[in-house]
């Protein structure tokens, strides 16, 4: 599936740190450049210890953000990196957000003296106290789960293998940081195939502007397509070369420059990944359709951006027209949300369910992990240090149901209406054999509807997912609950699938290939085929429970 090389992101020999690439430190003092000229930011630089944001609802006042809260004898490399990582969630959260987070993210580094291994178990039994809310252990959960996916630091696999089993034990009201919807990223992905069809064929557009609304949100495309399969970082996707496509023996890659460098040679990254031949063609497509534009360094040109945005604004802001950056493409996509999807196609798609550059990243790991990848090449494919720095994705468990499922019932695809007001609507074309006319005369009463063969030919140890079963109208109200009853079991019989992928994914070691790991390959397959098998009784099963509303 995957073919790999030796090449890795080229980094500056002056700068010794090996959790942090120049490109971050660079990224993140333009970020704060960025909000300083906007009055967001009001401190002097990235180096400060201290930095100041104007307040979002009093005019004139200030909050702050004190890196002095964090251990004293933390070194200058250390301090960065955290900075960097508070620069990374400035992207996508209020600065306020980003202090309450910066807090809870304080008492994990100073009660583990910045996650020390002899503080392991300290730290554990501290997250066990009784006077510490469920809400604050997930906090401070969550954004030590974050520091390690961006900074992937030594000590970060023995501190997750302890502490994923004490934040699947947490009852919590809400995860601080969480994806959309699988419903409104189905409605995502459906409205953005649907667009670059209806925009070619909207008369109000003549041929210019239809090519200039195309380009501009062609790079969203791209991103869409290419990083829900291939979990490559957002900042890794906007750095992908011009010429980063090839074609060898009638198969087709793209070539990722990695910015976190391995930490030791045992560990070979997969830089020049395999793709299929349709993303092959809508990257090259694209290379042609901007290549009069002008050069590009990357594979998405800023200069055919510059052409397709009739605002005029994109030459004053930006000094370097030969790249795109991960800023351009949070802006774009926040444009695509508003001027595509708010206002071209009138669907309103609250804040907290947008997706952002980052997010598909952990689409594409939990897709992965529950295929039955393996984790080794899983993490090669994530650009991962270790196989822990990946535990983080498999959270989102419940949302990969979800989204499994609800592509399933919807058959979205293949639909001309997307209901996006109605959680309940089942498309035209996804209809239910249970009101079909029964397969003969015969009718075995069952604990839920009938049976309608006489013969009594079961092709399912369910009933209700079997061809010949029947169910009236009113019976299917009668038996409501226990209807539900049979949908949760199901979920439950997932869930454990999802767990048993889980539990191998946080034992295997990386590059350790031993006959115990052979063997657990050999399970990983076994089980996904079981998932496979699950979804589809699990929906079949929702749309019946969907049909008594």
């Amino acid at each position: 599936m995957i073919m790999g090389d030796n090449t890795t992101a080229k980094a500056n020999v002056s700068f010794d740190n090996p959790y942090l690439s120049e490109y971050e430190v660079s990224y993140t003092t333009n970020l704060i450049s960025e909000l300083k000229s906007k009055g967001v930011f009001l401190s002097n630089s990235l180096y400060d210890d201290i930095w100041l944001f104007s307040h979002e609802y009093s005019l004139g006042r200030s909050i702050k953000l004190d890196f002095g809260k964090i251990d004293k004898n933390l070194n200058k490399d250390d301090q960065l990196l955290i900075k960097c990582w508070i620069g990374s969630l400035l992207e996508k959260y209020r600065p306020s957000t980003c202090i309450h987070y910066f807090h809870h993210f304080c008492m994990a580094v100073n009660i583990t003296k910045f996650f020390s291994l002899d503080r392991i178990n300290h730290f554990v039994e501290w997250l066990h106290e009784d006077h510490i809310t469920n809400n604050e252990k997930t906090y401070v959960l969550s954004t030590v789960f974050s520091f390690f996916d961006f900074s992937e630091i030594s000590n970060s696999s023995k501190y997750l293998a302890k502490l994923y089993d004490v934040r699947n034990k947490i009852k919590f009201v809400k995860n601080p940081i969480q994806l959309p919807s699988s419903r409104y990223t189905l409605l995502f992905s459906y409205y953005l195939e649907k667009y670059f069809t209806d925009v070619q064929k909207d008369e109000l557009f003549d041929d210019e502007e239809t090519i200039k609304k195309t380009i501009l949100f062609y790079p969203i495309l791209i991103w869409w397509n290419l990083t829900s399969i291939i979990p490559i970082r957002s900042t890794e996707f906007c750095l992908i070369k011009r010429d980063s496509t090839s074609k060898e023996n009638n198969k087709f890659f793209v070539t990722i420059t990695r910015i976190k460098k391995p930490l030791n040679d045992s560990v070979n990254y997969y830089n020049k990944i395999e793709i299929n031949e349709s993303m092959y063609h809508l990257l090259i497509n694209y290379i042609e359709l901007t290549e009069e534009y002008g050069e590009s360094e990357t594979l998405i040109s800023y200069r055919s951006l510059i052409y397709a945005d009739n605002s005029g604004r994109r030459e004053l802001q930006k000094r370097d027209l030969d790249s795109f950056n991960k800023n351009n493409l949070e802006k774009l996509l926040k444009r695509f949300y508003k001027e595509v999807i708010n206002e071209y196609y009138q669907i309103n798609v609250p804040f907290n369910q947008r997706l952002s550059p980052n997010d598909t990243r952990h689409i594409a790991f939990v897709s992965l992990m529950m295929q039955g990848i393996s984790p080794i090449e899983i993490a090669r494919l994530g650009g991962h240090r270790t196989i822990a720095a990946q535990y983080h994705y498999s959270f989102h468990k419940e949302y990969w149901i979800d989204n499994e499922v609800f592509k399933l019932i919807k058959n979205y695809k293949n639909i001309s209406n997307f209901d996006n007001n109605n959680i309940r609507y089942i498309p035209e074309n996804v209809k239910l054999k249970a009101f079909e006319s029964p397969t003969s005369s015969f009718r075995g009463e069952l604990e839920i509807g009938y049976c309608s063969d006489s013969l009594i030919r079961c092709e399912a140890k369910e009933c209700m997912l079997c061809s010949h079963w029947r169910i009236d109208l009113n019976d299917l109200k009668v038996k409501r609950d226990q209807i539900i009853k049979k949908v949760n079991k199901n979920r439950d019989n997932l869930m454990e699938l999802m767990n048993f992928i889980y539990k191998i994914h946080t034992n295997t070691a990386l590059n350790i290939m031993t006959p115990e790991h052979l063997e657990n390959e050999k399970d990983l397959e076994q089980t996904f085929l079981n998932i496979k098998s699950e979804l589809q009784n699990l929906s079949k099963l929702i749309q019946i429970e969907r049909s008594i509303y």
